[in-house]
């Protein structure tokens, strides 16, 4: 790859990574407050608006690159010319600003790959992990909430050696249950333990967390995705506590059951377990404590503005910004970029060229098309033949399709 194509790929990939640590920190104080405005008695609410907050910051980088190679590429490549000499000089790439843009890259990919390396590992470690027939008994009161919790979704109860028990799959939903689950708690608990379970399949909580997971790769670098994903990572088991009171199982019921699950806790991060993947000393008093006031209309309404003044803001740091026309030239000058349009007069007359990458593939002179063999270019010098086969415009090329010559007379 030409190095100019590395220094404009690379230039919007640092772009894109610094422009997500300057929005990530306005995320993470808009979900702050937006999480001040949210009654606690609203898991789902509180989920639902963490997890825009999330997928908002993890999508940033690529959402970034995205629309502003779209941006370039609709910034036109049309140039006209009526002065002899350009002011704006050509961009240059030099060795040591390739190699710190390269750093950074290679920076970023490594980690991301190494979260990735991590997330598939443990997939992996979960589909190898052996799964035994589950007791009737448990199989029935499995069955039996389910029906009674509504959910159509099929799904399989087995044994595994886990700690506690844990929901995995997509399509069909696997409820992993430890071999003593029917002995070490009592059976009003299990039944409070196996309802918030079965609100994470419901839910498909473990498709979603994937997800979650996949973009945390994304910007594994940034702290405000890692507090934003623990805070998502809290809010979903809130919901599931709130879903399974809200099926019959009592509070303090549930309480104990968690509480007992917690002496052993070593869940899947990846898993859909009841046990880990919160503070469980804050859900728990949550769960245990009476519903907070809602707040004023004036508070949220305050809310709602400095919501909306920080997303705001955050949308404002995607501006182009002062190196939009470096930026746009190295486009030009990159592999991807067009074909450039220039029309150019002098006192002799008009011409006209077509440049790719710096090379000039087409030219006309007063609107009669110079032939290809009439086209002389060594290096970024090029040279226009006449009819006559004599120097009719002689100019320099950049490879930003920016051109250099002296006036004819």
């Amino acid at each position: 790859m030409a190095p100019a194509t590395l220094a404009y790929v690379f230039e919007l990939l640092a772009f894109a990574l610094g422009g997500t640590l300057l929005q990530g920190v306005l995320l993470w104080s808009s979900w702050r407050l937006s999480s001040r405005l949210i009654p606690v008695a609203r898991p789902g609410l509180r989920y639902r608006v963490a997890s825009a907050h999330f997928a908002l910051l993890a999508a940033l980088p690529v959402l970034t690159i995205v629309s502003f190679h779209l941006l370039f590429a609709t910034m036109g490549g049309e140039i006209s010319r009526e002065k002899p000499a350009i002011d704006l000089p050509p961009p240059t790439v030099s060795a040591a600003y390739l190699g710190l843009l390269t750093s950074v890259a290679a920076c970023w990919l490594c980690g991301a790959g190494w979260q990735a390396i991590g997330l598939f590992g443990e997939l992996a470690r979960l589909a190898a992990m052996p799964l035994h027939a589950a007791p009737a008994a448990l199989v029935a009161t499995v069955d039996r909430l389910r029906v009674n919790d509504g959910g159509h979704r099929r799904l399989e109860t087995r044994i595994a050696a886990v700690a506690g028990p844990q929901v995995i799959g997509f399509r069909r939903a696997v409820l992993m249950v430890p071999a003593d689950f029917m002995t070490r708690l009592p059976a009003a608990e299990r039944e409070a333990v196996l309802l918030h379970e079965l609100a994470h399949a419901r839910r498909q909580d473990f498709a979603c967390n994937l997800l979650q997971r996949l973009g945390l790769t994304l910007v594994w670098f940034h702290p405000a995705a890692w507090a934003l994903y623990r805070s998502l990572a809290f809010e979903r088991e809130a919901a599931c506590d709130a879903a399974a009171v809200r099926r019959g199982a009592a509070a303090k019921t549930l309480a104990q059951g968690l509480l007992r699950l917690a002496e052993d806790r070593h869940a899947h991060p990846v898993a859909m377990a009841s046990s880990g993947g919160a503070a469980l000393s804050v859900r728990l008093h949550r769960l245990l404590s009476p519903e907070r006031a809602a707040p004023s209309l004036r508070a949220r309404a305050g809310g709602a503005f400095g919501v909306l003044a920080v997303l705001g803001a955050a949308l404002a740091l995607a501006a182009p910004g002062l190196n939009a026309a470096r930026m746009q030239d190295r486009y030009i000058a990159s592999g991807f970029g067009p074909t450039v349009v220039v029309n150019a007069r002098d006192p002799a007359g008009s011409f006209a060229l077509r440049i790719r990458q710096g090379r000039v593939v087409q030219a006309s002179i007063e609107r009669q098309a110079v032939p290809s063999e009439r086209i002389i270019q060594q290096g970024d010098t090029v040279l226009l033949l006449g009819a006559n086969r004599r120097p009719a415009v002689s100019l320099r090329v950049f490879a930003n399709g920016r051109i250099r010559w002296n006036a004819r007379g």
